[in-house]
């Protein structure tokens, strides 16, 4: 049960059943107070995810801009982008995504004697 559906059942027990009418009144008021509260809870909480996937739309489309014919590895992506707070996380994520989209390609190439994935535009 949620704070919401409970407060909906004090809300109605109270309404319908008080026997202290001022009593009644100050934990409907409470239940209005608290539900205004979660309403603007929830509202800044949706604002933060849009900003997160703005974000993330933005860094997708960096990395697509980056890519070209010649695969690239995530360490040379990062360094063809220039922010030092890029993790290798970050990066593997959005060509994920972009994998899913089919706008890239994945492959292995080898590179100093390691196999590395490497990403080039579809």
């Amino acid at each position: 049960m949620t704070k919401r559906e409970m407060y909906d059942v004090i809300e109605s027990v109270f309404s319908t059943v008080a026997a202290d009418k001022e009593g009644a009144e100050d934990i409907l008021a409470m239940v209005a107070k608290e539900r205004a509260a979660l309403d603007r809870k929830n509202e800044k909480a949706k604002e933060r995810a849009a900003e997160k996937r703005a974000a993330g739309d933005e860094l997708r489309a960096a990395v697509k801009g980056v890519l070209g014919s010649e695969p690239m590895t995530i360490g040379e992506i990062i360094e063809a982008l220039g922010d030092e707070s890029l993790t290798p996380a970050k990066i593997t994520a959005r060509t994920r995504q972009l994998i899913a989209a089919g706008e890239v390609e994945k492959s292995i190439v080898k590179c100093d004697g390691r196999k590395l994935t490497a990403y080039t535009l579809a």
